[in-house]
């Protein structure tokens, strides 16, 4: 009898170490987009400040087993820096804040604030604990570069977003 609990133990523990832990997991394909508007710094020091609005997330994907479709409001807020190599383009910044967005699974509405970089220069990423894209500032322009900063841009940002933890409803929601 007791080479029988011995080997239901080693099996039940070799069975258990495979198990996954009991966390949400899941992953989107996320569009993003809206406007992105930047408020140059005062003088010729300090960081600017950029905000989104209005924005939207668009994801198609699967989180603790429901889909998640559709698209709601994406926006956010921070401060950026310029870096102006020489004969660079305008709109190299680089920029950190909070993003506040909202989605549907099939099951709930799921809300989330992250903090947010984005490194831009034509072409960038913005990346936060869970969304990994690629970044993008298109015209309409406020501005030309020239006689004025640029002020104001369309962004698309096209990417993932993955989670490997609990991943719950806001209070209020």
């Amino acid at each position: 009898m007791k080479r029988v609990w011995l080997l239901l133990g080693v099996v039940a523990t070799s069975l258990v170490g495979f198990v996954p832990p009991a966390h949400a997991v899941g992953a989107a394909a996320c569009v993003l987009g809206g406007t992105i508007t930047f408020t140059e710094p005062f003088g010729t020091t300090g960081p600017g400040t950029w905000e989104i609005n209005p924005g939207q997330i668009d994801c198609d994907g699967a989180l603790n087993g429901y889909r998640i479709f559709g698209s709601g409001p994406f926006t956010g807020k921070g401060t950026y820096t310029t870096v102006l190599p020489a004969g660079g383009p305008c709109l190299q910044r680089i920029g950190t804040g909070m993003v506040d967005y909202t989605f549907q699974s099939g099951a709930m509405i799921f809300h989330k604030k992250e903090k947010q970089e984005f490194v831009v220069a034509g072409a960038g990423k913005l990346t936060t604990p869970s969304i990994r894209a690629t970044l993008q500032l298109a015209p309409p322009y406020n501005g030309d570069c020239l006689t004025k900063p640029v002020t104001r841009a369309t962004f698309a940002a096209q990417g993932t977003m993955a989670w490997t933890a609990p991943f719950f409803l806001a209070p209020g929601e």
